[in-house]
């Protein structure tokens, strides 16, 4: 596990330089993100002062009072920035406060040995004295390692006291200044790294708890979307069902429930043998609802007429007193998916005329306004009727139809009273066939 958490951490490191190079790259808005950028930006500042170290060595070699010391107490430097890079490299991040400390001690030894190898005329302007310039990378290192405010102090305070203590002795006149007022830069430097990387810690915390829900929220939506479907796929058989058990169940309707029956439960076998959910069907764009055939030459397209749906609808329910009159729409085009949606539709509404209605007439009538620019398809029985306002909608209503086909831009409209019938309208765009 461990070698795996590290090539991680290489790799996401790998691809971060990859994209910064290539100018299109960026980390994730994650919490390993935002370590990965932090850790970035801890070990380029201390890369950036190594390689200005090495390119100005020669000049310090010239200046310095001790070239032994000089090399040894940069030898140190140098491995103890290796360990470090390769330790939080390895982990990801960098979080682990021992390296905090132990970065910070070095610091300070490097500091308080610094006067014993330079010139005084070198504490300032001059990489001879190059503790400065990089000990200001281990306090945005503290800004960013340490967990509580205080032990960032710490760390900070004492790196601030060596530079002083190390430095403020050989400073004379106007350097003395400079000396001081660079002391005040160890605070600016770790109060912002602390302040900008925590803020960072912060989004990456707050976009995994937003990715979080929003999984968990289309985990629910689709598991809502599959009892959705589950329940219309029994809504319909349920119907069938309670009539084929009646007693009283009239000869001439034996035959056409049966059927029904059969059909309603190869639909449900195909729903049981499903390898997987299909992915939901996009709706057709605003204004590809339907075309009507005059108006442009489709005699090829093998898109069903809204005729064709209606009567494939009402073929199973011969047993009820139905009449189509559907002449006002013939030459009127659907799309493919549109039709299957307003024949399922029609067929739950009849399904509930059958079962509720006790409709001694039932009038199925299709036309189109004389602008040309929508259908409809009204279902009206003169059966028990309901008051819409106290009785609410059953799931056959409401989502096998309002909602269905409010999804392909189709609107229904519901007139129904007491005693009185039931009317349904459909109405549908007309316009391109995508």
């Amino acid at each position: 596990m461990r070698a795996l958490a590290m090539a991680g951490a290489n790799g996401r490191l790998t691809r971060t330089l990859a994209g910064w190079r290539s100018g299109d790259g960026s980390l994730p808005a994650t919490p390993a993100g935002v370590e990965t950028c932090a850790l970035t930006v801890v070990l380029g500042v201390r890369l950036i002062n190594v390689c200005q170290l090495l390119l100005s060595l020669p000049t310090a070699l010239r200046h310095t009072t001790s070239r032994g010391l000089f090399l040894a107490v940069l030898a140190c430097y140098v491995v103890e920035s290796g360990i470090l890079a390769t330790v939080v490299v390895r982990a990801g991040e960098y979080r682990d406060e021992r390296w905090g400390r132990a970065d910070s001690l070095t610091a300070v030894c490097v500091l308080l040995l610094q006067p014993a190898f330079i010139r005084a005329g070198d504490v300032t302007g001059s990489w001879t004295a190059w503790g400065f310039a990089c000990t200001l990378g281990s306090a945005c290192g503290a800004g960013i390692v340490f967990r509580r405010p205080r032990h960032t102090a710490l760390a900070v305070a004492s790196i601030t006291a060596a530079y002083l203590i190390g430095n403020l002795p050989l400073a004379t006149g106007p350097t003395r200044a400079t000396v001081i007022a660079n002391a005040f830069s160890y605070a600016g430097f770790a109060l912002l790294s602390r302040l900008l990387v925590g803020f960072l810690r912060r989004l990456g915390a707050q976009a995994e708890e937003a990715r979080r829900l929003a999984s968990e929220a289309a985990a629910e939506a689709a598991r809502l979307k599959q009892v959705d479907r589950q329940r219309t796929l029994l809504h319909d058989n349920i119907s069938v069902l309670r009539l084929l058990a009646r007693t009283d169940l009239p000869a001439e309707l034996d035959e056409t429930l049966r059927d029904q029956a059969v059909s309603l439960a190869n639909k449900v076998r195909a729903f049981l043998n499903e390898a997987r959910v299909p992915a939901p069907s996009r709706p057709p764009a605003p204004g590809a609802g339907a075309v009507a055939a005059p108006q442009t030459d489709r005699a090829d397209r093998a898109d069903p007429a809204l005729t064709c749906a209606v009567r494939e609808a009402a073929e199973g329910f011969r047993d009820l007193p139905m009449v189509l009159s559907l002449d006002l729409a013939d030459g009127i085009l659907l799309p493919e998916e549109t039709a299957a949606v307003v024949r399922s539709a029609l067929e739950t509404l009849l399904h509930n005329v059958r079962l509720h209605a006790s409709a001694r007439n039932v009038v199925v009538h299709a036309d189109a306004d004389e602008a040309g620019r929508e259908w409809e398809v009204s279902v009206r029985d003169d059966g028990r009727g309901f008051d819409p306002v106290t009785t609410p909608l059953g799931f056959g209503l409401r989502v096998q139809v309002i909602e269905a086909l409010a999804r392909h831009h189709i609107h229904v409209e519901l007139d129904a009273h007491p005693r009185d019938g039931t009317t349904v309208v459909l109405r549908g765009p007309l316009g391109e066939v995508p």
